[in-house]
C-alpha cells in the first residue's frame, strides 16, 4: 500500500507540472518555446556551419604538403579534366570486338522518307495513299501473311511491262519504308567494321553499287565517310553536305526504284556530292576522278536476285573489272544468300590468283586478292563445304525502327534485327603476321598480376652512424616481364601491330557458350576449318574475362589452352570450293554436337 501510495503521488505530482507549465503541448515533438535573441544566436550559429561545408576546401592527403597563403589552390583544372574509364578488356580483345550497337537511322533520311509518305515532298510523283502503302509493303514483303515475318527480298514478278510500270513506283514506295533502313544498318555496320581494320587512313572517294535499289549504300557510305572537320566537333552530327565521298554510281534496272531514290535526294542538302544512276555500268561515263585505289564496289542483296550462276558470274567479273580496291558483297543470311556470297567470294579470290600470276608480284604489288573481312584465311569456306543445308556464315544487326516503319509493320516492337551474310575482298597479298605480340593485358591481368607478385623483404642494417638503413632485396621468384606488360614499342605502333595481327585472329561464327568456369567459342581459324575452343578460368584472369565478354561476329586474339576439336575440317591440299570430298565421320559426328 505504500508503494502505490507514493507511485501514485508522483505520478500526480508530474501531472500538475506539465499542466501548469508552459512547454504543455498534444504534439509528439513540440518546439521549444526559446527566448527570441537566443534563438536569432542559433540560427547565426547554423548559417555560419552551412557556409563552411559548403566553400570547404578538398581534402589533403596526409604526406601530401599543406599549401600555404602566398600559394594559393587551383581547382578549376579538376572539373575540366577528362575522366578516361578503366578498360577491363585487354587492347587487343577490345580491337576485335568494336561493335556498333544499334544503328539509328539519320535524321535526314528519316524526314526524305517520311515526307515521301505522307506527299509533302516537293518531287511526289504519285498520289500518296497509307493504306496503299500497307497492302504494297504486305504484297512485297510478309511472308504468308504472317506479320512477324517481313521478307526483304524484292522478287516481283509482273505478267507484263504495263503493269510493272504501273506498280514501279509504289513498289519503291514501299521498299523504302520497310527495306531501305534495314540494308542501311547492316551496310553501314559493314562498312564500320572495315573502318576499324584499316584505320582513319583508309579514304574512300568513289563508290560504285550494283543493284543499288533506291540508294541504301549511298546513304550507308555517306554517313560513314564523312570529312575530318565535320567530326573534330563533338557537337557536330553527320550529314550528307559533310561527306567525303565524292563520287556515287548507281547500278540498277528497276526504274522505279531509281525514281524514288531520285527523290529522296531532292530536298537534302549534298553540295559537292556527285550521284548518277546507269541501267548498266559504263566506264566511259565516269569522270577523271575516278580512281581504283580510293573506290569501294558494293552490291547489297542484290546476288540472291539472279536466277542463273552465269548471271551471278558476270556480274561479279564486272564487279572486279572495275578496278576497286576494295570490294564489299552483302546478302541475307539464308542458305541462298549465303551460298551467293560463298560462291563470289571463291571467284574473286580466284581473279586476284590469275592476276598475280600474270603480272607478278614484283611488278605490281597490289596484284592479287585476300579476303579482308569476316574470314581470318583466303582458303575455302569451310561452312560453305560442310555440306550442311542450314548451316550459313551470318551476322545479325539491331536497327532502332523509324515510326514509318512501325506503322508500316503495324508493330509496337522499337526495335529491328537485320541478318546478313557479308565478305570484303581487298587487293593485294594478306599482311604477314608481325613477330611480336601486343596488347594481350588488361585492368584484370594487371590486378591478377598485383595480387600474385610477392613483396620484396627488407633487410634492416647499421650503417656507421649506428643508424638504421633499409636494405630491399630483388625478389628472384618473380620476372620483370610477368609484372607488367613490356611497352618497348608507342602507342601508334602498337595500334599498327594489332592491325596486322587481327588479320589472322579467329573470328566467332556463332554465339559463345558461356558455362560455369569455362567459355565455349566456335571461331573460322586461320587454318581454314571451324574449331571449337575452350577457354577456362584456369587459363587466365585476362584471357577469360575477354572470352566472357566477346560476342557473336568478334575476333578473339587469345591462344587456347588445350587444344581445339576440329568442327568442319578441310585439308590443306584443298584450293577452291571443290565439293567433290566428302565430310569425314570426324565431321558428322561434330554436328550432332
Amino acid at each position: 500500500m505504500i508503494c502505490i501510495r507514493h507511485g501514485t503521488g508522483r505520478a500526480l505530482r508530474a501531472i500538475s507540472f506539465l499542466r501548469s507549465s508552459s512547454f504543455s503541448t498534444h504534439q509528439p515533438n513540440a518546439p521549444l518555446d526559446i527566448d527570441e535573441s537566443f534563438r536569432t544566436i542559433l540560427q547565426d550559429i547554423g548559417d555560419s556551419v552551412l557556409d563552411q561545408k559548403l566553400n570547404a576546401p578538398p581534402r589533403v592527403h596526409e604526406l601530401t604538403a599543406y599549401p600555404t597563403d602566398s600559394e594559393p589552390v587551383d581547382l578549376t583544372h579538376l572539373d575540366d579534366e577528362p575522366h578516361a574509364p578503366i578498360e577491363r578488356k585487354s587492347p587487343a580483345a577490345l580491337f576485335g570486338s568494336q561493335r556498333l550497337g544499334a544503328v539509328v537511322v539519320p535524321q535526314e533520311l528519316q524526314q526524305t522518307i517520311s515526307g515521301l509518305i505522307s506527299g509533302e515532298n516537293a518531287a511526289m510523283l504519285i498520289d500518296s495513299d497509307k493504306h496503299l502503302l500497307r497492302s504494297d509493303a504486305k504484297r512485297l514483303f510478309n511472308e504468308h501473311g504472317d506479320e512477324n515475318k517481313w521478307n526483304p527480298a524484292l522478287n516481283v514478278r509482273y505478267k507484263s511491262y504495263k503493269q510493272a510500270h504501273r506498280h514501279a513506283e509504289r513498289d519503291g514506295t514501299a521498299f523504302a519504308s520497310i527495306v531501305l533502313p534495314a540494308h542501311y544498318s547492316a551496310i553501314y555496320s559493314v562498312l564500320y567494321r572495315v573502318k576499324s581494320r584499316l584505320g582513319p587512313q583508309w579514304s574512300v572517294q568513289n563508290v560504285l553499287d550494283w543493284g543499288a535499289g533506291t540508294g541504301s549504300a549511298l546513304w550507308a557510305a555517306c554517313y560513314a565517310f564523312q570529312k575530318p572537320s565535320s567530326t573534330d566537333d563533338e557537337d557536330s552530327q553527320a550529314a550528307l553536305s559533310s561527306t567525303a565521298i565524292v563520287k556515287y554510281v548507281g547500278i540498277e534496272k528497276r526504274s522505279g526504284l531509281v525514281s524514288i531514290g531520285t527523290q529522296l535526294l531532292e530536298d537534302v542538302l549534298h553540295d559537292g556530292l556527285d550521284v548518277s544512276w546507269q541501267r548498266k555500268f559504263q566506264p566511259d561515263n565516269i569522270p577523271q576522278v575516278y580512281d581504283g585505289s580510293s573506290t569501294v564496289a558494293i552490291s547489297a542483296f542484290f546476288l540472291s536476285t539472279l536466277q542463273k550462276p552465269f548471271q551471278r558470274r558476270a556480274l561479279i567479273e564486272e564487279i572486279w573489272g572495275s578496278g576497286a580496291e576494295t570490294i564489299v558483297l552483302l546478302d541475307h543470311s539464308n542458305p541462298t544468300g549465303f551460298q551467293c556470297i560463298a560462291e563470289a567470294r571463291e571467284l574473286l579470290l580466284n581473279l586476284g590468283r590469275i592476276e598475280a600470276e600474270n603480272q607478278g608480284s614484283e611488278e605490281n604489288q597490289m596484284s592479287g586478292s585476300h579476303v579482308l573481312a569476316p574470314c581470318p584465311h583466303d582458303l575455302g569456306c569451310p561452312i560453305h563445304r560442310s555440306n550442311v543445308g542450314k548451316l550459313v556464315c551470318g551476322f545479325s544487326q539491331r536497327m532502332e525502327r523509324p515510326s514509318f516503319v512501325r506503322l508500316t509493320k503495324h508493330s509496337g516492337v522499337g526495335h529491328e534485327d537485320t541478318g546478313y551474310s557479308y565478305v570484303v575482298i581487298r587487293r593485294g597479298p594478306r599482311p604477314r603476321i608481325p613477330d611480336v605480340k601486343v596488347g594481350r593485358l588488361g585492368e584484370v591481368g594487371r590486378r591478377q598480376l598485383q595480387k600474385g607478385t610477392k613483396r620484396a623483404p627488407v633487410e634492416l642494417e647499421l650503417d656507421d652512424a649506428g643508424s638504421l638503413a633499409t636494405t630491399q632485396l630483388a625478389d628472384a621468384g618473380v620476372p620483370p616481364e610477368d609484372i607488367a606488360e613490356p611497352c618497348a614499342h608507342g602507342p601508334a605502333e602498337i595500334d599498327s601491330l594489332l592491325k596486322a595481327e587481327s588479320f589472322h585472329w579467329p573470328r566467332l561464327v556463332f554465339p559463345p557458350l558461356k558455362k560455369s568456369g569455362h567459355v565455349v567459342m566456335d571461331v573460322c581459324a586461320p587454318s581454314g576449318s571451324i574449331l571449337r575452343m575452350t577457354v577456362p578460368k584456369s587459363q587466365g584472369n585476362q584471357p577469360y574475362y575477354d572470352a566472357r565478354k566477346s560476342a557473336w561476329g568478334d575476333t578473339f586474339p587469345h591462344e587456347p589452352k588445350n587444344p581445339p576439336q576440329i568442327r568442319f575440317p578441310q585439308r590443306q591440299d584443298q584450293v577452291g570450293n571443290d565439293r567433290s570430298t566428302r565430310p569425314s565421320k570426324r565431321t558428322t559426328h561434330s554436328k550432332k554436337s
